[in-house]
């Protein structure tokens, strides 16, 4: 049982819990409406240089997609093409062909431009679906093998993990700068401003201790630290906070809920009204 008790009063223990290999996040992906505007953006913004893409010049007439890496920090931006163009396409070679335009649509015109999947290098990939579907996560991606035409492959899975956000896992070995079936930019102007790694990925839920039972439930993640309105609330608005993480503590999953009663509304009762997270 998981028992909020704020900064003070935690005590940090690893237990070394984790139900299946999990070393380090890979990359987060992000679905918007126009992903050519949006990766430039984060690109200077960030200093992030493009390192992969698949889009109507590699061949995919579904959707484009720009990965962006500095580092081992890698961002994806993803957007779905118009039906039209995708249905008079002669052909189409997508990296993940199953690929659902309509669902891509449906995200956006919910959420407007936001994370869709928190990708994690795993050591078995169909082991961590296998295991996480048995311990109460919902399937989103069954295994999938990518090839990447030179005698390796990667293997994708994905559950859902809260809101309309999946967990990707992806093991395997393969050559190329992201994902099998990206083809890699090499000629692109190298750009970086030092960024190294993602430290953490924050998840925003209307219930705390409900969400946070239920990914440590499926993963084995232990809890790192947690935060109450009394440690890093003000006067206008609070939160209560519960950080996860993996044995080697490489990948920190910190799980927000709002608090009430203040002047304001909470910061995350805002994100999750703004964002339509939840219904």
């Amino acid at each position: 049982m998981v028992e909020l008790v704020g900064y003070g009063n935690f005590k940090r223990h690893n237990p070394r819990s984790d139900k299946f290999g999990i070393n380090k996040f890979h990359h987060i992906e992000f679905w918007c409406a126009d992903a050519t505007n949006t990766f430039k953006r984060f690109q200077h913004g960030l200093g992030m240089t493009l390192v992969a893409k698949s889009d109507h010049s590699t061949g995919n007439s579904k959707y484009c997609s720009y990965v962006l890496q500095s580092n081992d920090l890698i961002f994806t931006f993803t957007a779905p093409y118009s039906r039209k163009c995708y249905v008079e396409s002669e052909s189409s070679v997508e990296p993940l062909p199953d690929f659902d335009q309509q669902q891509a649509f449906e995200f956006v015109c919910t959420h407007g431009f936001a994370a869709r999947a928190i990708g994690l290098i795993v050591d078995d990939a169909a082991n961590a679906y296998e295991v996480s579907v048995a311990n109460g996560a919902k399937g989103v991606r069954k295994p999938t093998k990518l090839d990447d035409g030179a005698g390796g492959s990667a293997v994708v899975s994905e559950v859902n993990i809260y809101g309309d956000v999946v967990l990707r896992y992806i093991s395997g070995r393969w050559q190329g700068p992201y994902l099998p079936g990206y083809t890699a930019t090499p000629d692109e102007p190298k750009i970086s401003y030092g960024l190294q790694r993602l430290d953490h990925a924050v998840g925003n839920v209307p219930k705390l201790i409900e969400q946070v039972e239920h990914i440590m439930g499926f993963t084995g993640f232990h809890e790192f630290a947690e935060f109450v309105a009394a440690d890093v609330g003000t006067v206008d608005s609070g939160l209560n906070s519960m950080v996860l993480a993996n044995n080697s503590e490489m990948v920190l999953l910190p799980i927000n809920e709002p608090t009430f009663g203040t002047k304001r509304k909470s910061q995350i009762q805002v994100s999750l009204a703004t964002q339509h997270s939840w219904s």
